[in-house]
């Protein structure tokens, strides 16, 4: 079997990500973009379903998408998967004004990846939560990094500093680590293994 897997995205965090998950199990990820609409739904798994029928009409070959969610518990689960219609309308520190005098500011990344190939006739979903994270009291900035805005704002688990501040090395053995065996990409390397 060819470990080669091709993830339809323009993101290179989440292909680095996605290498650093799947290399114990021997698998590599190549990034490849297709031209899909991204669909209004609110949860991860309904998102992906949708966007790997996209891109496997358009590649016509075995591939990932993957979509995730930031789910602030205080915010009844805001933004959900609607991260960059927040930026655009309210952005980080809009949330960080909703989140004044707020005592519960725990976080979750709702994620859920697709795979799909010819003689499927629909996509294989994965999904895991990394739990844990919270909302920063403010906007950190710094101008070096290259980053989502919400990396300005969200703490993970253990730490006392946003996401901004840690190289996207660390994110990804962080990701890998803290999340081992339930992390969406390890669930995709045993299935495939199993077949």
């Amino acid at each position: 079997m060819d470990k080669i897997i091709t993830f339809v995205t323009g993101n290179d965090t989440k292909v680095k990500i996605a290498n650093e998950a799947l290399k114990e199990f021997g698998y590599s990820v190549i990034a490849e973009r297709a031209n899909i609409i991204e669909p209004r739904e609110e949860e991860p798994e309904m998102v992906v379903i949708e966007k790997a029928v996209q891109a496997f009409e358009k590649l016509k070959k075995p591939l990932i998408v993957e979509d995730s969610g930031i789910f602030i518990k205080s915010l009844n689960g805001f933004p959900k998967t609607f991260v960059h219609f927040a930026i655009d309308t309210i952005g980080v520190s809009g949330i960080i004004k909703l989140m004044e005098n707020v005592s519960d500011r725990s976080v979750q990344f709702r994620q859920s990846l697709a795979y799909i190939e010819p003689g499927m006739n629909s996509p294989k979903i994965f999904s895991y939560i990394d739990g844990g994270f919270t909302v920063a009291d403010k906007v950190w900035e710094d101008k070096s990094a290259v980053s989502a805005d919400f990396d300005k704002i969200l703490i993970p688990p253990g730490q006392f500093k946003p996401l901004i501040t840690f190289p996207q090395e660390w994110r990804a053995k962080r990701d890998t680590e803290d999340n081992r065996e339930k992390i969406h990409y390890h669930q995709l390397a045993h299935w495939l293994d199993s077949r």
